[in-house]
């Protein structure tokens, strides 16, 4: 039988012969080491094929599929998530890496390549060019790559030659250079900078420019980014607003933003809770929810993060919130709550380290949060 002091030792065992296999030079670097992979988590995911596996930059061993704790030669740690590895250039140690955290309907209106298995938009890692002919990050005709600034409203963007001929001369002929162009004259970037308007093949401020209004808007972390693809087929009316390890703290940046675009929500769903926010209160949050439009119906997930299974522990901040969402939600009219610990206590296995549902599940929760709205 295998003692605990037996396993605390093939972990050692396993952590050493991984250093010394480092030390050595190996063709590829390690993402991450935990004592979950030593004790016989897949460290492999046959689920990513190789050319994707490549786009992630992770190694892929044929047989076995994309490594979750290798990247390829070059390659280095970028992002170490379970179910969400990826890696960057060494040569570009800038912040860059082969994926971006850009939801899904805007990822694919960019012309880029959407990487479901791990919920990221492919991006190109090398910055030291400004436009890459042929590019395997994008997606149908529009072959040619353009960094712009991966920030919002200024997303890398795929354009088709043709189009990217064009720029060039623009850009030539005004003195400029083709990420300025490709910036000034895309009408997909123009519509997610707010106050602006496109008009004669330019983005432009308009000051008279107003939000059209309307609409339901989810803010969330990592489990609306993770399900946003699943969630945007079933809802496509929703705008999903999800981004890994966010914090309440940012909910009314965001929140703001949508006003200054599409406007005032007729629906808002807040998905946040998990991260950390020390200096976020019971409060803010109430102050959030009263700058609404009393008719503004509302749904607060109530967020779930579990530390330990055996026996179950989990965080006092995530159960703190959840405190402050169900006392809020009593009240304030048009406003519930949807139980995300008790459909977690209820679907054993959905969760892959206690906050994050495993990829199979994606689709699962997305439809429980359409159900919910349905019913609140």
């Amino acid at each position: 039988m295998t003692t605990a002091r037996h396993r605390t030792a093939l972990r050692r065992l396993l952590v050493a012969a991984l250093s010394v296999l480092l030390l050595a030079g190996p063709a590829f670097v390690a993402l991450s080491t935990t004592a979950a992979q030593a004790e016989g988590t897949a460290t492999y995911d046959r689920t990513v094929g190789q050319t994707d596996c490549d786009l992630l930059g992770r190694a892929y061993t044929a047989g076995r599929g994309c490594s979750r704790t290798d990247c390829s030669a070059g390659w280095v740690p970028f992002r170490r998530t379970f179910g969400a590895e990826a890696c960057a250039l060494r040569s570009q140690p800038n912040g860059f890496g082969a994926v971006a955290t850009i939801d899904v309907r805007r990822c694919k209106a960019l012309n880029r390549r959407w990487l479901p298995e791990v919920n990221y938009c492919a991006a190109n890692p090398d910055r030291s060019t400004t436009a890459v002919y042929g590019a395997s990050q994008c997606l149908g005709a529009a072959t040619v790559y353009v960094n712009l600034t991966e920030e919002e409203g200024y997303y890398d963007e795929c354009v088709t030659p043709q189009r990217a001929d064009e720029l060039a001369r623009l850009a030539s002929a005004e003195q400029s250079t083709l990420t300025a162009e490709a910036s000034l004259r895309s009408s997909v970037q123009c519509s997610f900078r707010p106050g602006y308007v496109f008009t004669a093949d330019r983005c432009v401020f308009d000051p008279a420019a107003r939000p059209v209004g309307g609409g339901v808007l989810m803010i969330g972390d990592s489990l609306t980014w993770r399900g946003s693809d699943e969630l945007a087929r079933i809802r496509p009316e929703f705008t999903l607003d999800g981004e890994p390890a966010r914090p309440l703290s940012a909910l009314q940046e965001r929140l703001d933003y949508f006003r200054a675009g599409p406007g005032e929500p007729d629906g808002l769903i807040i998905e946040l809770g998990a991260s950390p926010a020390k200096s976020f209160t019971r409060r803010d949050l109430a102050k959030i929810l009263r700058s609404l439009s009393a008719d503004t119906d509302v749904m607060l997930v109530l967020p779930y993060y579990q530390l330990r299974s055996n026996p179950v522990v989990v965080s006092q901040p995530s159960i703190k919130v959840a405190g402050w969402m169900r006392s809020l939600a009593g009240s304030r009219k048009n406003t519930c709550v949807a139980d995300w610990p008790a459909y977690v206590a209820a679907h054993d296995g959905i969760l892959q380290d206690g906050v994050h549902t495993v990829h199979r599940s994606e689709g699962r929760w997305a439809s429980w949060i359409s159900q919910q709205w349905d019913r609140c």
